[in-house]
């Protein structure tokens, strides 16, 4: 199967890749050495940087050509997903390589200008790191290659793991960020209704303002259980809504997770027997609510 990825644009682009990362190495023990190779580290650190989004643009539209439902013969199917894993571990390595360079050269004594662009490194580090966990965990839940185990959960544990992994960012951005106690309890899989609600939280926190607010909670209504996320942020502008759920639309330009983080949400949770939804209004923010089967 590997023969027919070999030679492809994908394939030479990898390539391309690698001796970037070598060379970004290369750069990185210069400045250990002593020799003034920062402002070198700068521009290979651009020039890398625009080959994993040029490879992470291409994933992009591989995956929105997809169906919903992926109904083709075994043998494509395994073909697709050995492609996706290859990159997947191929855009990854690069990706933490540089993140752990950039950490080492933030240990050593650097002047401020020097300290800030090694912040920068590993603040895009970061950002990208999360677009490509986005990306191959949409394309692993398209290939049905992930299982789901629904059993019945308690909801305020959860809610509290998610709001605690924002904390941090809240803090700095001034949010009031927090959930109500509950007591629901839904039918769902532990580890994606975690990862949904997650995203959904991140998402939140990503396009409210300083000094905003965010808050989770949950409410039943017939057989179902609303778990629902507000914010005051100024809310999406009506034009942009029925992208938002779509991978790789101009939505989610802005956005840290290039708005991945909604598309996965959504994926988890059509898988779990769930849907998610988005309302918004100019000025007054956003809801997104996920609705999962009462337990």
């Amino acid at each position: 199967m590997r023969e027919a990825v070999t030679g492809s644009p994908a394939a030479r682009l990898l390539l391309y890749m690698r001796l970037l990362m070598v060379a970004g190495c290369v750069a990185c023990l210069g400045v250990l050495l002593g020799h003034d190779g920062l402002t070198i580290l700068g521009v290979l650190w651009s020039v890398f940087a625009a080959g994993i989004f040029a490879a992470l643009w291409y994933l992009l539209e591989r995956l929105q050509r997809l169906p919903a439902r992926i109904e083709v013969l075994a043998t494509p199917q395994q073909q697709e997903g050995e492609f996706l894993s290859a990159m997947g571990h191929d855009l990854r390595q690069p990706a933490q390589a540089i993140a752990l360079f950039a950490a080492t050269l933030s240990a050593h004594p650097l002047p401020d200008s020097s300290r800030k662009l090694v912040s920068g490194i590993e603040s895009a580090v970061e950002q990208l790191s999360e677009q490509l966990e986005a990306v191959f965990a949409i394309a692993k839940l398209e290939a049905g290659r992930v299982e789901c185990s629904t059993r019945p959960l308690s909801l305020d544990g959860l809610f509290s793991q998610a709001i605690n992994s924002h904390l941090d960012e809240a803090h700095e951005r001034q949010l009031h960020l927090r959930h109500v106690p509950t007591a629901r309890r839904v039918l769902g899989d532990e580890a994606m209704l975690l990862k949904a609600i997650d995203r959904m939280v991140a998402h939140a926190v990503a396009i409210t303002g300083e000094g905003g607010g965010v808050v989770l909670g949950a409410r039943q209504r017939g057989s179902m259980v609303l778990i629902e996320v507000w914010d005051s942020s100024e809310g999406i502008a009506v034009e942009l809504l029925p992208q938002v759920f779509i991978p790789g639309s101009s939505y989610g330009q802005n956005l840290k997770d290039r708005g991945l983080g909604l598309v996965l949400a959504r994926r988890l949770a059509v898988l779990q027997g769930g849907q998610l939804t988005l309302a918004s209004r100019a000025g007054r923010g956003c809801l997104l609510r996920l609705a999962l089967p009462a337990a």
